[in-house]
């Protein structure tokens, strides 16, 4: 696949703003392949979050048009055995480390590919910038119209790690699903599908109860974490103009219950 409509390539990361990896990564991109179009989907991931930057990922790559090829890289293994590969989608190609990152894509993908020819590199190859020394000229590659199949070897795609659970739990009048993001409002994404809410009895995070908010941030109740549906289709615990999370005291990862009719 070549990436076409723009020669897009996006980065999500847990890199921060305030170091130079950001620019470097662009830099090696942009030396081999100027006419990039670097869209930074994301680089606050929290240090070494892999939830959240797979969840990231998942509310934000269908807004892409085909061809985009998308760096992602939240890699507390990186240096170790850990494989570096890239996902084949309908469209687009994810490339990222092989810690369970790519999770959502994994059953939709057409193919999987491990990076491990040293060739499409850069020259030196460091125990701890696969963003810079590998992601990022491969990604290059990419853009010029090199074939993933030449740049990558094929693996059976079921080998690539996963998060378990990533999809909630579903049995009969009980939901169990996590929250997988909290972006900067302090609010919690769940990976728990907004249809569920006409059958919600009640909904428990961290021994808490809470109510289902009316429609918008503006119809919770003042100082109370709240339900409501998010803008991406998934239920989302918020607070009027505060942090759902500094009310709840509850982080990345923690469960969810919905006990439903």
């Amino acid at each position: 696949m070549v990436a076409e409509s723009g020669r897009i390539v996006t980065l999500t990361t847990d890199f921060g703003q305030r170091d130079p990896y950001v620019g470097v990564v662009k830099g090696v991109i942009l030396s081999r392949f100027p006419q990039a179009l670097i869209v930074d989907l994301n680089h606050e991931i929290p240090p070494f979050d892999i939830i959240a930057g797979a969840w990231s990922l998942k509310i934000s790559l269908p807004y892409f048009k085909s061809g985009a090829v998308h760096i992602v890289v939240v890699d507390p293994g990186v240096g170790s055995q850990q494989r570096r590969i890239a996902l084949e989608l309908d469209d687009g190609i994810i490339l990222a480390p092989d810690n369970g990152i790519t999770t959502p894509f994994i059953e939709n993908a057409k193919r999987a590919y491990s990076l491990e020819k040293p060739r499409f590199f850069l020259d030196s190859v460091s125990k701890t910038f696969h963003a810079r020394d590998i992601f990022a000229p491969v990604a290059a590659h990419l853009l010029s119209g090199t074939p993933l199949k030449e740049l990558a070897v094929e693996v059976d795609k079921n080998s690539i790690s996963r998060i378990e659970g990533l999809e909630p739990k579903v049995e009969p009048g009980l939901t169990e699903g996590m929250v997988v993001y909290v972006d900067r409002y302090g609010n919690l994404l769940t990976n728990i599908e907004a249809e569920i809410k006409p059958r919600i009895k009640e909904i428990l995070i961290s021994n808490q109860s809470l109510k289902i908010a009316n429609g918008s941030y503006d119809t919770i109740d003042d100082g109370h974490a709240q339900v409501l549906c998010g803008s991406h289709g998934y239920l989302e615990i918020a607070a009027r103009q505060a942090s759902a999370q500094d009310i709840l005291k509850v982080r990345c990862g923690e469960k969810v219950r919905i006990l439903t009719d």
